[in-house]
């Protein structure tokens, strides 16, 4: 078992994105997206930029394990991600916070002049697209598609220490890899406590947005 953990800047519902049927990783990160594999684990946690969480008291937001690996040119035409297009006339936030935003221009797109950047409040520039994330999303090439998630968001969980995984001081590309004993007892305590799916909206989300959970989204065992 592979467990790679990292710290979050920003967390607006966009990378991960966990709306839809399932939670996915498709901007951002593009080390990330390259390298990883399924059956892997990935953890976004807290970090002082995001939530003033100070090294060592970082929580949870997120843990997937890597279903599947998509090339961006198959995910925006996939069925089963058209609802993470961003669609910037409909209301409410959910709509916008889409990671589907890169339209392939050409069979076989691979390089960023291959793409057209679909208009999106994260991604995007005051005078239109943005060229510097532009370029950084394609370089990571791929999406990684939830087949388990536990989302957090605005709630984020404290983990005891004994189940704590390894934890970079600072901003990492790849993640940091927890030895296997410890990721397992890690995961395990989150299958134990809590339900998979979505458990409560970003972080970074409209105050007066309405709290909402998935159906499967709903706490096992005791607060952490």
């Amino acid at each position: 078992m592979q467990l790679f953990s990292y710290k979050m800047t920003h967390d607006t519902g966009f990378a991960p994105n966990p709306f839809g049927w399932t939670l996915t990783l498709a901007t951002c990160k593009p080390m990330m997206r390259r390298a990883k594999h399924v059956g892997q684990w990935i953890a976004g946690f807290t970090s002082m930029a995001l939530t003033g969480d100070r090294v060592g008291e970082e929580r949870l937001i997120y843990l997937m394990r890597v279903g599947e690996k998509r090339h961006l040119r198959d995910y925006f035409n996939d069925p089963r991600f058209q609802d993470k297009i961003p669609d910037m006339q409909l209301s409410g936030p959910v709509p916008k916070a889409g990671d589907n935003i890169y339209r392939p221009l050409v069979t076989g797109a691979c390089e960023f002049s291959h793409f057209e950047q679909l208009k999106n409040p994260n991604h995007w520039a005051d005078s239109g697209p943005s060229v510097f994330d532009l370029k950084r999303d394609i370089s990571g090439q791929y999406v990684l598609v939830a087949d388990t998630f536990y989302y957090f968001g605005a709630h984020a969980i404290s983990i005891p220490a004994e189940c704590r995984p390894w934890l970079p001081k600072g901003q990492s590309a790849h993640g940091r890899l927890t030895p296997p004993e410890q990721a397992l007892r890690f995961i395990q305590y989150i299958k134990d406590c809590y339900q998979p799916g979505r458990h409560s909206n970003p972080t970074n989300w409209p105050e007066d947005e309405v709290l909402t959970r998935t159906p499967c989204g709903e706490r096992r065992c005791g607060s952490s």
